[in-house]
């Protein structure tokens, strides 16, 4: 499994709505570094940006209500990634979605 993913896996573990706002800001602009430019994730790059504007204004209501529809781009496009990330990607999806 990609490392990126096994540490955000890792960090949800307790419910995404209880990693700290720094740490979420950091994995989400990592995520959306790694996305950006990637065919067919455009939609989870703009969820992304607006999640990480939310999290630098400090608007976490506003961040919590992006989540699910990150989570539902994400299981879109976890049939698409590699076999070793889509269950991850599928785990992660399910955690976004509350």
């Amino acid at each position: 499994m990609n490392e990126q993913l096994s540490q955000t896996l890792q960090a949800a573990k307790g419910g995404v709505a209880n990693i700290p706002a720094a740490a979420a800001l950091s994995n989400v602009t990592s995520w959306h570094s790694a996305l950006n430019g990637v065919p067919g994730a455009e939609t989870l790059v703009s969820h992304l940006a607006k999640l990480k504007s939310a999290l630098e204004s400090g608007n976490l209501q506003e961040a919590a209500g992006i989540l699910p529809g990150l989570g539902s781009e994400t299981e879109k496009l976890a049939s698409a990634a590699p076999d070793a990330d889509k269950d991850g990607l599928k785990q992660l999806a399910a955690a976004l979605k509350g």
